[in-house]
């Protein structure tokens, strides 16, 4: 999708001080040992003080399970997925001189936001035919980017004209480390009937709203992996890959 998410965010997180006060007021000086800092999700991702991330290198690609000639609409490349420029500044063997300018805003699973970058997309033959390509597509399958088109439009294009609001990104089961390309399966979630025509459906609705706001055609905004989680089992949304064999077009992102 317009979604090959490498997420470029900074979270803010206390130092792992160990609190001893109980309940009383902290010092000044006890308040300086939990300066905030940065926390770092994936090496590629945290954004470094120059900019915005580099694009994996061929080599990298290939020990990761992907084979990258057939990445589809990959970076700095004629058809690339994203706007960039070349700068001879990569960090390591591991990347290019193809520098992704390009990010776009989501959530992660917890519901804070994030950004990412799109560096192409993945269809059955892009994977390696090897335990590397295998190990990838496990990975892939394992982690989703949850896209929400219009109720309007065409329930399976990741376009942007075509979304209700920004992608969730389910960044449970440990991604920082089991998930070194930013691989994610595409998965396309709409409201059912029943979240309109049902009393508990439009009830779950209005309590989303509430805590999330809407989005310009009047539904609730939905920010975290659980929230989705809620809405499916209660029937009151459906999520669906495209076609794992490719013909509905690439179902996964990197």
């Amino acid at each position: 999708m317009l979604f090959t998410f490498p997420k470029l965010r900074k979270q803010l997180r206390p130092d792992r001080v160990a609190h001893r006060g109980g309940g009383r007021q902290a010092s000044s000086r006890q308040r300086l040992r939990f300066r905030p800092a940065l926390e770092q999700l994936e090496h590629r991702l945290t954004p470094s003080v120059s900019g915005p991330p580099f694009d994996f290198s061929n080599s990298f690609y290939l020990a990761n399970g992907i084979n990258p000639s057939n990445l589809l609409n990959r970076v700095g490349t004629s058809t690339s997925a994203s706007a960039f420029v070349v700068e001879n500044s990569s960090p390591d063997g591991n990347h290019t001189n193809i520098r992704i300018t390009e990010t776009t805003g989501g959530f992660n699973h917890e519901g804070n936001v994030l950004y990412y970058t799109i560096n192409g997309f993945v269809n059955p033959n892009t994977f390696t035919n090897d335990a590397a390509g295998q190990n990838a597509k496990a990975i892939a399958e394992r982690f989703t980017a949850y896209i929400f088109p219009k109720a309007s439009g065409d329930p399976f294009s990741p376009a942007l004209s075509n979304r209700r609001q920004d992608n969730v990104f389910d960044t449970r089961n440990g991604y920082s480390v089991a998930n070194p390309l930013g691989l994610w399966t595409a998965q396309f979630t709409s409201f059912t009937p029943a979240a309109f025509n049902t009393a508990a459906g439009r009830a779950a609705l209005a309590a989303l709203a509430a805590l999330n706001g809407t989005d310009l055609d009047g539904t609730p905004i939905i920010k975290t992996a659980m929230e989705v989680d809620g809405l499916v089992k209660k029937g009151f949304a459906v999520e669906r890959p495209r076609n794992f064999d490719g013909s509905q077009g690439f179902p996964w992102i990197i």
